[in-house]
């Protein structure tokens, strides 16, 4: 088992204390801990900074994506020559934590200026998770990090940018402001256990929602969307497989998944792994006649510290589907400009391999 997962957050938002507990704790269950360390702080602290004009704030953000996807690729090396069967690589930060500094343009002109250039998706997917840690203004301080500048509020501000740099991965988990760091520390450890399948802290919400009277100003104002194509494979009794085509902030990813049915009707996924275009061609030859090719628009965006995604399926302008993962003693806040019709969670006519296949229904509000 190799997890790779990035913990992201504004200045002062603890990623430092939390680094140290996940450490301390997996290294007690024999599994072990790879940290990629914060490559901005590493050059600032070393001298060189935008800060006091050593390079132009574009110029350092290049060398940051430099810096980081060389650590990165000697963590990836490391890996292939571990004989360690069960490894955890924690990133403080990831590639995609530049574009909160930059905008979208500078930021394709960096990966342009790249000799071993990589699309956005790529660098997107390559993390199996992202922790968003949320600070607060009362807690922020500067004296345990010299390269830091911002006041609380912008430190505040930065987080919100960094948040929304990575909407669009599809597994992200937002840690709320905490009146202690222990609670912080023990909601990072939960989700954590529940990504290696060992305490499930989080529940899939399904909401099927009313397009017509959705409104839509929110999501494309802070929001991103992905144009998704999801082939299903030929699979054994209770296994499912699927492919999907992905264009995402225009570039294309693909994604082989594997998943285990449960008898409650629920997944487990098996195996997921992106693969390149010529092994995704050539597992459409295994595709399950018996459904359809699923055409969707999935829109990424977050409220009141939630994250959410929103499904619109080709040749469907009435019914949509909205999914958010809560931990399980919280209760599920839907923002006030979806038009919800009810909770469709266990019902499979929403599950997306019914909605592909040949002989299903068609997705209405008559249901």
């Amino acid at each position: 088992m190799i997890k790779r997962i990035v913990l992201t957050g504004g200045p002062g938002s603890g990623k430092t204390t939390v680094l140290d507990k996940i450490k301390e704790v997996y290294a007690r269950e024999g599994i072990k801990v790879l940290v990629v360390t914060e490559t901005a702080t590493e050059l600032i602290n070393g001298g060189i900074s935008f800060l006091d004009d050593t390079v132009n704030l574009l110029d350092f953000q290049e060398l940051v994506l430099r810096l980081q996807l060389a650590k990165e690729d000697i963590v990836d090396r490391a890996l292939e020559l571990s004989s360690k069967e069960d490894i955890l690589v924690i990133y403080d930060r990831g590639t995609i934590d530049n574009t909160a500094y930059i905008n979208k343009e500078e930021f394709e002109e960096i990966l342009t200026r790249l000799n071993n250039v990589k699309s956005f998706s790529d660098l997107l997917n390559k993390y199996d998770l992202v922790i968003n840690l949320v600070g607060r203004e009362d807690f922020y301080t500067t004296e345990n990090n010299k390269a830091r500048s911002e006041s609380a509020s912008e430190a505040l501000k930065l987080g919100d940018r960094t948040l929304q740099s990575w909407v669009g991965h599809p597994k992200i988990r937002i840690v709320k402001p905490k009146d202690s760091v222990d609670e912080k520390i023990n909601e990072v450890l939960n989700i954590i256990n529940d990504l290696l399948n060992k305490k499930q802290v989080k529940r899939q919400e399904k909401y099927s929602v009313d397009l017509e009277k959705t409104d839509f100003n929110y999501i494309r104002e802070n929001g991103k969307v992905a144009n998704i194509e999801q082939t299903y494979l030929l699979a054994d009794e209770g296994t499912e497989k699927r492919v999907r085509k992905v264009l995402f902030n225009g570039s294309v990813s693909y994604v082989l998944s594997v998943y285990k049915l449960q008898e409650d009707g629920s997944k487990v996924i098996v195996f997921e792994k992106q693969i390149d275009e010529s092994m995704y061609k050539s597992l459409l030859e295994f595709k399950d006649d018996k459904y359809d090719v699923i055409n969707k628009k999935r829109y990424y965006f977050t409220y009141d510290g939630e994250y959410f995604y929103l499904d619109i399926f080709a040749n469907n302008n009435e019914i949509g589907i909205l999914e958010i993962n809560v931990l399980e003693n919280e209760n599920v806040r839907i923002p006030e400009f979806i038009a919800t019709i009810e909770n469709v969670t266990r019902n499979e006519s929403y599950y997306n391999k019914r909605i592909a296949l040949k002989k299903g229904k068609r997705l209405n509000k008559k249901w």
